[in-house]
């Protein structure tokens, strides 16, 4: 152990050695509700008999933990708890210790809270009956006490036990899984995981069964990108770079748990082929907390933060403010090659082009973020919340890139040119603002909540993009032979949503579930792309060919009836959904315009089975059927051109149908951990993708051939697999997470051009390995490492991407003062081998490589904080923050 002096001079060291580095953070926290799926606490074995008391609670404290009641308890009448923790070794008291008291007889959540810095602890609003109270610290025994509540009641001191796996108040016949299953849903705990409490949501994420999170920050659930992303049982409704930014600054300790839905059913109401729920806790107690702190990192990042809450009785306010700067720096290789048919020798084809390029680029970003939260607990059965927030972002970037094009092949010359593009002015903003209302009805699952929602996006840019040529130049006409071109950009969208979701049991093992939505969307964009005068030096010339006006305006409507039903260990789940869609969207050009209304019925049944054994052992099974539509990108014929490309709709795309089902068995043991090990099966018909190809002939407005991406129907494709994952849990303070997922993907479509069908597969796999262990009961050491091996798409395969991740994180000063310092990919593979692609189309074989060139980097930071501790769960905190999010 350290003394104090000892520790106050490492606390200093750490303080100066991270006071340039930042990054921003914040979300709100607080306590766990209950058992994610409705799980019941660990009962007494049979023949124990009721237990009263507390056996490991002093003789005097357990005397006053019976009061007299004095006066009738009348309907409506709450009662507070109060009581203090410690140690049962040591004796040292226990601070911001999580607590939740739930009903003896479904384990339906009725109120949390946490210990204070001595330990103590109070919780009010307990209305009379029979509850168990759950504590829940990391390091230690989840701890469960079977409570009887009929006036304010004072519990005395109670004491938790490091590393045990039986109390004497309740026989526990298994270790609180940190994985579980309810029907559908794979249940991560996270709040009971002392794993992740110092990352992020997207390190969360990564520990989640199936989840990855790339280093770009995009989701997929066992290898599928078509992820949708809830929070607390809502659709975000977040863009996708917002998500990403939510995901990176929202810290771990913040969560109650991760809900991953591999084959979501009709309530879900979603078109998406996986849902990933994630819940934050939820409940505040009254107090007053601020805390501040800067982040960074050396790529570089910089980051202060500031957040501050007041809650008071039944009204809570969470108020969160940040800016950021980062700093980026990438370069790419490409080499492409065109070809043709070959008539002499049918089958064999013959190079028309060949193009290798090299690019540069770097980029800045200066930020800020607002959030207000504002939470009213009307009674004790309903409450209302409101939420607004915001961020403006200004970026600046530049590009270069160094192109050689041979086309000697076709008797034309081969030369250099050199593009070039400097932003010159940039904006973009995103607000939401909405409000949830929530009335339960009882204690047994009966409630009622609607919600509303509106958000605005933003983005404005302006840039001046240039072409010279070196060497031979081929003849074209002016502005092609060389150009300087500003491209300028303005868009906007808004989106307004309603939603409701009715819950009502039927019995104590069945349940029915009722859901309604409606979402209106608008959106308008205009891009401009400007030739300089010469004459005059200015930008007047418009190119009409790739300067077009997009709008469109959408009006979804979604039903769904879901019916639940429990025989013991056994669920049923049965859902059906229908969702109707009206889109009209145009787009404004002179050569390619495009004026549509498409409607779209579509519908969604499944099935979802599941058993849990009381040894632990849990088995489900599932089926969906899902239908989607293809959108307005993927349907519309006008051509987006590029300098050297376009890309353009298909009007014959079909609706895609796509069978999911899985099979899965998970253990949790006692005192190893967990293994589950899952197989699953996708198969679509008509589903849709993007195929990059080349023009037959010359393009009429870039007179030469030139690449073009289209989307088509694939005829059928298919991903089957298996994934494990593994927890070695040996004691309280270590533990080890092996993840593995391994399937074999394929596609069978009709290729028009060559005229027969065509087939290819794949085999792929990812392996992820975590470890985090506790030092001197202070210091957390986590490291993790992570491979994904290539993947492939519809003539197209994605190379493989691998880091390793070391940090290290103390607390000081009974958590006044924390501290953290974060290497990210510490072999810097990022900028030594990046990631990229290839196209295998035969008409267009090309090969792109991508590299972070500050890949490798260290992040730090420090937060101070101020208040009574027990509020911090509940605040928007950025302490957690370890790396840059653009």
């Amino acid at each position: 152990m350290f003394s104090r002096k000892s520790t106050l001079l490492l606390a200093i060291c750490m303080v100066f050695a991270t006071i340039t580095f930042a990054q921003p953070g914040g979300g709100p926290g607080g306590h766990p509700g209950g058992f994610p799926g409705g799980g019941r606490p660990p009962m007494g074995r049979p023949g124990d008999g009721p237990r009263q008391g507390n056996p490991n609670m002093n003789p005097n404290d357990q005397r006053s933990s019976t009061v007299k009641q004095k006066k009738r308890v009348t309907e409506g009448s709450t009662f507070k708890i109060i009581g203090s923790l410690r140690d049962s070794i040591s004796g040292e008291t226990l601070p911001f210790v999580n607590l939740s008291v739930i009903t003896k007889a479904d384990s339906t959540f009725v109120k949390g809270g946490s210990s204070d810095f001595d330990g103590n602890f109070e919780l009010t609003g307990i209305p009379a009956g029979e509850y168990f109270l759950r504590v829940s610290a990391i390091g230690y025994q989840s701890f469960f006490m079977p409570i009887t509540v009929s006036n304010n009641t004072a519990l005395g001191t109670l004491k938790i036990k490091p590393g045990a796996t039986t109390l004497k108040e309740v026989v526990i016949t298994e270790s609180r899984p940190i994985y579980a299953m309810d029907g559908e849903k794979m249940i991560y705990n996270v709040s009971d995981d002392p794993t992740i409490q110092t990352g992020t949501t997207s390190d969360a994420l990564q520990n989640a069964p199936g989840v990855e999170v790339d280093i770009e920050g995009n989701v997929t659930l066992r290898g599928v990108s078509s992820v949708e992303i809830w929070i607390n049982d809502k659709p975000s409704k977040l863009t996708e770079e917002n998500l990403k930014t939510y995901l990176e600054t929202l810290p771990a300790n913040a969560l109650a748990r991760i809900e991953a839905i591999s084959n979501p059913s009709a309530k879900y109401a979603t078109s998406a082929e996986a849902v990933i729920n994630i819940v934050t806790t939820a409940h505040i107690k009254s107090n007053q907390f601020v805390s501040f702190g800067i982040n960074g990192s050396s790529q570089p990042f910089v980051s202060p933060w500031i957040s501050y809450m007041w809650a008071k009785e039944k009204l809570s306010i969470n108020l969160y403010a940040s800016g950021r700067y980062n700093y980026n720096k990438n370069e790419g290789y490409s080499r492409s090659y065109m070809r043709k048919d070959n008539e002499s020798v049918p089958g064999t084809f013959d190079t028309i082009q060949f193009d290798s390029t090299y690019s540069y680029s770097k980029s800045n970003r200066l930020n800020g973020n607002l959030f207000l939260d504002i939470n009213y607990e009307i009674d004790s059965s309903s409450d209302i919340e409101f939420s607004l927030g915001g961020n403006y972002g200004h970026p600046n970037s530049e590009s270069y890139s160094t192109s050689l094009r041979d086309q000697t092949y076709t008797g034309l010359d081969s030369y250099l040119y050199y593009d070039t593009n400097i932003n010159k002015v940039g904006g973009n903003y995103f607000g939401h603002a909405g409000v949830d209302y929530t009335k339960k009805f009882d204690n047994e699952g009966h409630n009622l909540r609607v919600s509303a929602r509106t958000m605005l996006n933003g983005n404005n840019s302006e840039s001046i993009n240039s072409r010279t040529f070196d060497g031979t130049i081929y003849t074209i006409p002016t502005p092609d032979q060389g150009f300087n071109k500003m491209y300028r950009s303005h868009s906007n969208s808004q989106n307004y949503s309603i939603n409701a979701r009715y819950n009502r049991p039927y019995s104590k093992d069945g349940e029915l579930s009722f859901g309604l939505g409606y979402d209106h969307d608008k959106s308008h964009s205009i891009y401009d792309r400007i030739h300089l005068d010469p004459s005059t030096s200015e930008y007047t010339v418009t190119d009409e060919l790739r300067s077009y006006e997009y709008r469109s305006v959408g009006n979804n409507l979604n039903a769904d009836v879901n019916w639940t039903r429990r025989w013991g260990g056994f669920t049923c789940e049965l859902g059906f959904g229908v969702r109707y869609e009206n889109t009209h969207f145009s787009y404004e050009n002179d050569y390619y315009p495009d004026d549509t209304t498409f409607n779209y019925l579509t519908y969604n049944p499944s099935i979802h089975l599941s058993y849990r054994t009381e040894s632990m052992h849990n088995f489900k099974l599932n089926y969906t059927l899902r239908m989607s539509n293809p959108n307005e990108s993927q349907l519309t014929t006008f051509r987006s051109y590029s300098e050297d490309s376009y890309r353009v709709g298909n009007r014959d795309l079909t609706a895609p149908l796509t069978h999911n089902a899985e099979i899965g068995w998970t253990k949790f043991f006692e005192k190893f951990g967990n293994i589950g090990i899952d197989g699953y099966l996708r198969y679509s018909a008509n589903e849709i993708d993007n195929l990059t190809d080349v023009t037959d002939g010359i393009d009429p407005y870039i007179n030469r051939a030139i690449q073009y991406s289209m989307p088509y129907n694939m005829g059928s494709s298919y991903r089957y697999g298996l994934s494990a994952n593994v927890t070695y849990r040996p004691s309280g303070f270590f533990n080890l997470r092996f993840y593995a997922n391994a399937y074999n993907s394929g596609y069978t479509m009709f290729y028009e051009k060559l005229g027969k069908e065509v087939s290819d597969n794949m085999f792929s796999y990812s392996l992820r390995l975590n470890g985090w262990a506790k030092v001197f009961n202070k210091y957390q050491v986590h490291a993790s490492i992570n491979y994904s091996s290539p993947t492939q798409g519809l003539f197209s395969k994605r190379k493989a991407n691998y880091n390793f991740n070391l940090g290290v994180r103390a607390d000081f000063f009974k958590r006044k003062l924390s501290a953290f310092i974060n290497i990210q990919d510490l072999f810097n593979w990022g900028a030594r081998f990046g990631s990229g692609s290839e196209n295998t189309n035969p008409y267009l074989l090309s090969e792109s490589t991508n590299k972070r060139l500050n890949s490798r980097f260290i992040s730090a930071g420090i937060t101070l904080r101020f208040g009574k501790m027990e509020l911090e769960r509940q605040a928007k905190d950025g302490s957690s923050i370890t790396s840059d999010s653009e």
